[in-house]
């Protein structure tokens, strides 16, 4: 028997309830750690030790065969500069040396940093720390297929249905998924998604045919899509010769820069809504950011000629391009990698956006008791500092907002009785 088996079953035998279950650490779960412990650093007195409690009876399950997630498997740029990514390490915690180690390297003052070196320099070694503080608490390579969630307890199962944990209150960190839109069946066959495009590391896989590159959206993932095949040799002789073609719905892009370069470049934006209050610039949620940004403004210049925007009504309107793509990508979003979730033996369709972490069932928009969730396809969307913009309606998936608003506010209501 496993260790975290042995754990859990001895704990039911003496009818001690864990007080939360994690599921997933990858990114957003790694967050959630990281933010347990700087609550544990800062707090003082009678809260310290609840924290400190959560910390050391936190049950966590993951998927994957160890911690740390995905990201860095995405052959592209970091979206974020090393002063943020490090941001929540705080001194005397387990992670302030590794901190210091990832500063001193001289790449990640660069402008642009790989995301596999910073999931080698950073992701990676966080999460070997985690495994090691979470010890018998962790379980690995499990998947959790179905949740049950009653006015007092929270039980997790795994694909055979076996009871993996119970605990008093949850919080799902399950990551993103994408699905190939239903009016894209007929093309099925040449449409990769996102984030296989983005994590390929050749072109083997792709369909050799004469025809253009189609690509569904004008989001971020979308330029980067447009970025990858231009300027990274792993594809790039794929699309040489080839049209990349983007089909944009949103006739605004926006970048996120300061206001004197969005006036430079002809970028409307509401002085007062559009313009974070904290660090000044526009757009700071909602903007393309580094690569993206650069190769938007190279088509909008003329001087990137190879890719060209097309709006988009529909994709009714557009079968004559999807019939001549040699290849299409699907740059449409993820939606939350949720398991399925019941609560008081009612199977719930869980409302993906939320201001403070707690989930909500869509049909009658009643709050699911002691069921929390972020990351990657549930939108969180940070109050106070965090929250940018105002005219911000979108998602936050970015490291720096997971341990610095969203997970902090999390914690503070599972420590609650």
């Amino acid at each position: 028997m496993l260790p975290f088996q042995v754990l859990t079953e001895t704990l039911s035998a003496m009818n001690i309830i864990p007080r939360c279950q994690l599921i997933g650490t990858g990114t957003a779960g790694l967050c959630f750690v990281i933010a347990l412990v700087n609550k544990v650093k800062q707090a003082q007195g009678p809260d310290k030790i609840k924290y400190q409690t959560l910390l050391d009876t936190l049950i966590a399950i993951e998927g994957n065969r160890q911690s740390g997630g995905v990201l860095d498997s995405y052959q592209i740029n970091a979206n974020t500069d090393a002063d943020e990514i490090v941001s929540c390490l705080l001194d005397e915690t387990p992670f302030s040396d590794l901190r210091d180690h990832y500063l001193q390297q001289p790449e990640v003052h660069q402008p642009l940093i790989p995301l596999p070196k910073v999931g080698k320099l950073m992701l990676q070694p966080i999460a070997n720390i985690i495994t090691s503080l979470l010890g018998d608490n962790l379980l690995l390579n499990t998947k959790v297929t179905r949740v049950e969630i009653s006015k007092n307890e929270c039980k997790s199962f795994g694909s055979n249905n076996q009871l993996l944990a119970r605990s008093q209150k949850m919080v799902l960190c399950c990551g993103g998924r994408e699905d190939l839109l239903k009016e894209l069946l007929p093309w099925r066959q040449k449409t990769v998604l996102t984030g296989p495009l983005l994590q390929m590391k050749n072109a083997r896989s792709l369909p050799y045919q004469q025809g253009s590159i189609l690509i569904i959206g004008s989001s971020h993932s979308s330029f980067s899509v447009a970025w990858r095949f231009l300027n990274d040799p792993a594809l790039s002789s794929y699309a040489k010769g080839r049209d990349i073609i983007m089909l944009q719905r949103n006739p605004l892009v926006k970048l996120r820069c300061t206001p004197a370069f969005a006036h430079q470049n002809q970028m409307p934006f509401d002085a007062i809504d559009d313009v974070c209050p904290v660090n000044g610039l526009v757009y700071r949620n909602a903007g393309l950011r580094k690569d993206a940004k650069a190769l938007y403004l190279e088509i909008k210049k003329g001087t990137e000629n190879r890719v060209r925007l097309e709006p988009m009504a529909s994709l009714s309107n557009a079968e004559h391009l999807l019939d001549d793509a040699a290849l299409i990508v699907q740059c449409t979003g993820f939606r939350a990698n949720l398991p399925e979730i019941s609560l008081n033996g009612i199977t719930q369709k869980v409302r993906r956006r939320s201001s403070v972490g707690e989930l909500s069932d869509i049909k009658t928009g009643k709050e699911i008791p002691n069921l929390f969730g972020f990351g990657l396809g549930i939108q969180i969307i940070p109050e106070g500092d965090y929250r940018g913009e105002k005219s911000f309606t979108g998602s936050s998936d970015g490291v720096l907002p997971y341990p610095n608003a969203v997970a902090p506010v999390i914690i503070d209501q599972l420590i609650q009785d």
